[in-house]
């Protein structure tokens, strides 16, 4: 995820369209523009963590599982943030330990295993669960009221459409799985 960001966020600079306003940029460009909207925000990060969490928490000892999850979580983001700034070093060179790469690299050592310990949790029956699953769309919305997109960009609109309305789809349809499954029945049954 770290490298696509970075890479998205290069595109109008190898079309030769930086120093053209967001509104005049070309296709491409905009296109880039609205992946880099979505790669950029922090519920996007956020996410990604809880989803690995997720991914690797299965395990039939619950608290296993937990530790699992913030491994995940944590790891996920650290590599994340060093492909990022990697790949920024490669494209533009520089220094690639900076101020912007302490302060993420810090943030993921912190939030990234509560993040993964979220997505671990999305696997526990009733309420915890559910409200577990439903981080991150929440997050995304929250975002979008809260730090929306720059207003002088094309794509600010699309994006802020596309996540409200992939936030609502996925609180749906996370709503109908848990209660699909009843409140009562373990997502993980011990034996």
């Amino acid at each position: 995820m770290g490298a696509l960001d970075s890479v998205v966020n290069h595109v109008p600079v190898w079309l030769g369209e930086v120093g053209t306003a967001r509104a005049d940029r070309g296709g491409w460009s905009q296109a880039a523009e609205f992946t880099s909207l979505v790669l950029d925000a922090g519920w996007a990060w956020a996410a990604t963590a809880v989803l690995l969490g997720w991914l690797v928490s299965r395990h039939p000892r619950p608290a296993t599982g937990l530790l699992r999850g913030a491994a995940g979580g944590g790891l996920t983001l650290v590599f994340a943030t060093t492909a990022y700034y990697g790949m920024d070093v490669l494209f533009d060179g520089g220094a690639w330990w900076g101020m912007a790469t302490r302060y993420w690299l810090l943030g993921s050592v912190l939030l990234g295993p509560a993040l993964g310990v979220a997505g671990a949790l999305i696997r526990r029956p009733g309420p915890a669960g559910t409200l577990a699953a439903l981080l991150a769309p929440a997050g995304a919305a929250l975002q979008m009221m809260v730090l929306p997109p720059p207003s002088d960009s094309l794509m600010a609109q699309p994006v802020r459409l596309t996540v409200w309305i992939s936030a609502a789809a996925a609180t749906v349809l996370i709503t109908r799985a848990k209660v699909r499954r009843g409140s009562l029945t373990p997502s993980i049954r011990l034996r």
